[in-house]
């Protein structure tokens, strides 16, 4: 009877020795995971940013080129608005010279 007790304690004490082991590991993987998952989550967490910004930066160059839009044909009306100038200051130099 004894042989068998010390058979089990033995048994039971390669056993323990076994399941510490394996916690060990268990233990080891889960902060390699955790490890894994923050950096994969900064990694996601940047290319939202990014992607943000992205769209941030989209949006102000729509705004930019629509006021260049609205510059440009202010330039147009000014230009138009010269020559018509430019031929009136002419057409009133042509009277003046004439008249004189």
């Amino acid at each position: 009877m004894a042989s068998i007790e010390s058979r089990m304690t033995g048994l039971e004490s390669r056993m323990t020795t076994g399941f510490d082991l394996v916690d060990s590991r268990f233990a080891l993987l889960e902060s390699s995971m955790t490890a894994g998952f923050v950096s994969l989550h900064s990694r996601v967490s940047a290319l939202e940013s990014t992607v943000a910004l992205d769209a941030n930066l989209v949006a102000f160059r729509r705004e930019t080129l629509s006021n260049f839009d609205g510059v440009y044909k202010n330039f147009d009306r000014l230009e138009t608005e010269y020559q018509a100038l430019t031929a009136a200051v002419k057409r009133i130099e042509e009277q003046h010279d004439s008249e004189n």
